[in-house]
């Protein structure tokens, strides 16, 4: 079944939440938690994009200061260009909930949880053979 971005982000920030839960002692995940969570927005495409743009902001910028040896007029692009770069990697994070319908929540809880117990009997098979090793 074919995800989007957006949608590999939540089943990632979900599985996190579920590991912080553990380390919590185990305090249950309500609904209002998945749908409080943080996903960025941006697709890596627009990220990248995002950075090259600001990369060539720079780049111009310390072209500009080459030229004219005028820290001012080079300033601008210079911080434009960290912004951008900022702006990409932050990624433009919304909460779940703000997302819209289109999002199967209910799907999207399943798969956290698969993956969850996946990931856990993973280390728990590993750490089950390690033991059995030793003895």
């Amino acid at each position: 079944m074919g995800r989007s971005y957006i949608e590999k982000r939540i089943v990632r920030a979900g599985i996190s939440l579920c590991k912080d839960r553990i380390g919590m002692k185990g305090t249950s995940i309500t609904a209002d938690d998945l749908r409080s969570l943080q996903v960025k927005t941006f697709s890596p495409a627009m990220q990248g994009f995002y950075v090259f743009v600001g990369l060539a902001f720079i780049v111009f910028g310390v072209w500009v200061h080459m030229e004219t040896r005028s820290m001012a007029l080079s300033f601008v692009p210079v911080l434009l260009g960290i912004g951008n770069i900022g702006f990409a990697t932050h990624g433009r994070p919304k909460r779940v909930g703000d997302l819209g319908e289109d999002i199967p929540l209910m799907e999207l809880t399943a798969e956290i949880v698969k993956q969850f117990v996946s990931e856990m009997d993973a280390q728990h098979s590993d750490g089950g053979d390690s033991a059995n090793k030793q003895a």
